[in-house]
């Protein structure tokens, strides 16, 4: 693909974002690599001047290249924020675990460790992903062009963290998400990239070679425990891991609240 035709793709993906509404990419020039999926993004954040307030990064299996997305300070929500399901428009959930940097990850002549990983995390936090799209079809689309759109990041709400986490088993914890009341995932959930600071060494490998490294303060969530569950406008959605803690959002149908909680 061109320089010309990745620029055409990062501004259909901006004018999505700035007016609402979805883009139809069914005419677009197939993106060839993660490589332009990322040029794209940098054009993106780029053009909407947008703030990052972390990273997502998730992998298939162990053995597979991560990749990494950001997610914009403006979609970084509390606990209990409402959400009005007219911004969004899939509303997809996805239970995660997340960590909060203490440490800024600058560029470093060598690659990173996960045991720099290690010490550079600080508190652990139960998520949720909010999964949307701004293509018509976007979660059918191709893998480059979903990483292109932040690999269909609408938002992430944390919950309250913890510190002490180094002796809990993340290769499997229990986890549950409840939707309206009703229990749709509950069980021990397992991410599918199994070491997370693999993962997240990865991810600050390719944010430091980027325009923005990860800095102390942001959030950097790992992918999903429980899969993706779609849910309806309205919905009220509870994801509890037993051992780090609970995570609350709902989805209002009707205008945007007044004073909703942010981040």
């Amino acid at each position: 693909m061109s320089e010309s035709s990745i620029s055409e793709v990062a501004r259909y993906l901006i004018a999505a974002r700035r007016d609402h509404r979805q883009w139809d990419a069914s005419d677009a020039a197939p993106l060839n690599d993660a490589g332009e999926a990322y040029a794209v993004q940098d054009l993106v954040t780029g053009g909407l001047d947008a703030d990052l307030g972390g990273w997502k990064t998730s992998a298939p299996d162990p053995h597979s290249v991560p990749i990494a997305a950001p997610i914009y300070s403006a979609l970084l929500h509390r606990t209990g924020t409402q959400i009005p399901a007219s911004e969004l428009f899939v509303i997809g959930i996805e239970g995660e675990i997340a960590f909060r940097m203490k440490r800024d990850l600058p560029p470093l002549d060598r690659p990173y460790s996960r045991e720099d990983l290690l010490a550079a995390a600080g508190e652990m936090l139960p998520a949720i992903e909010i999964v949307d799209t701004r293509m018509t079809n976007g979660l059918e689309e191709s893998r480059h062009l979903i990483l292109a759109d932040n690999q269909s990041n609408g938002g992430l709400v944390i919950g309250p963290g913890i510190v002490n986490w180094r002796n809990l088993n993340l290769l499997r914890q229990a986890a549950s998400v409840t939707v309206n009341g009703q229990v749709k995932y509950s069980g021990i959930a397992a991410n599918r990239a199994g070491d997370l600071f693999r993962l997240m060494a990865w991810a600050a490998d390719h944010c430091a070679t980027r325009k923005r490294p990860i800095r102390a303060g942001d959030i950097i969530t790992t992918g999903t425990y429980t899969g993706m569950i779609l849910v309806e406008p309205g919905a009220e959605v509870v994801v509890e891991f037993p051992e780090i803690g609970r995570v609350e959002v709902s989805f209002p149908v009707g205008p945007e609240i007044p004073g909703r909680v942010g981040y």
